[in-house]
């Protein structure tokens, strides 16, 4: 897959028509911690004048590349085409109006006519400390909710339950070793962790089949209780202290 080269021939044809204000990159690789198997976020900043002139020339645009073995139209943050290439490389191409740009995460340039752009504020991937103790107090929650689904023998449900949970884990280990990225939770955590720390999470990850759910379950806990006593201890405080000790003691991870 051949990100840059579909960058550059896909931007040269949007270019060409001469109907956007402004042409940039989102994502991992306007983050710079892209790699081969990377997807590619382009958006085009347009006026309501030529918004539908170039909603209608968007496939064109990305064939000029390769042919799109599959494609469909959605709303994310505004008209998008999520694309997928003969080579498999997946490309999302979003439009958006001039006036309203989504002011997230960071951006790679690669055209402004009027420099629309100049005032763009880039949003932070961490997250509050009030959102990190609801996602704490949403994870004591779930494991009452797990319990009753394993106990009812529901192995099916309580395998989601388990993949939500591993989730939490990840945004609270991402708050304590990358803060700024907290939002990506499972997206390349092992580039945000400490690797003893990935290892213990990816192993209790692959020991999670329906029939060893319950103990997968009880040690993803335990690591949840050894992270949150690293957090701060204000944070700690906020958090339902009492009910966590609870669920532990019911799974048996204390």
């Amino acid at each position: 897959m051949n990100r840059h080269k579909a960058i550059e021939v896909v931007s040269k044809e949007i270019l060409k028509d001469g109907l956007v204000e402004a042409l940039f990159l989102k994502g991992s690789i306007a983050r710079g911690d892209d790699d081969d198997w990377s997807d590619v976020d382009m958006y085009a900043a347009v006026t309501k004048e030529n918004r539908e002139k170039f909603l209608d020339k968007r496939i064109c645009y990305m064939e000029k590349y390769l042919p799109l073995v599959f494609w469909v139209e959605s709303n994310f943050v505004g008209p998008q085409i999520v694309g997928v290439y003969e080579d498999f490389l997946h490309f999302d191409l979003y439009t958006v109006d001039v006036g309203a740009i989504p002011q997230t995460d960071s951006i790679k340039i690669i055209y402004d006519k009027n420099g629309v752009l100049d005032n763009y504020q880039q949003a932070s991937l961490g997250i509050s400390d009030q959102a990190l103790v609801s996602k704490i107090n949403g994870f004591t929650f779930t494991l009452l909710e797990f319990h009753i689904a394993h106990s009812r023998g529901d192995l099916i449900w309580a395998t989601h339950l388990f993949a939500h949970q591993m989730a939490d884990v990840s945004v609270v280990a991402r708050y304590i070793h990358s803060k700024d990225t907290a939002q990506l939770g499972l997206k390349a955590l092992h580039k945000a962790i400490p690797s003893g720390l990935h290892d213990e999470i990816q192993q209790i990850r692959e020991t999670a089949t329906a029939s060893n759910i319950l103990p997968a379950m009880t040690q993803l806990a335990g690591s949840m209780a050894k992270l949150i006593s690293q957090l701060p201890q204000e944070i700690q405080t906020k958090t339902n202290q009492n009910f966590f000790k609870i669920m532990l003691d019911k799974l048996g991870a204390r």
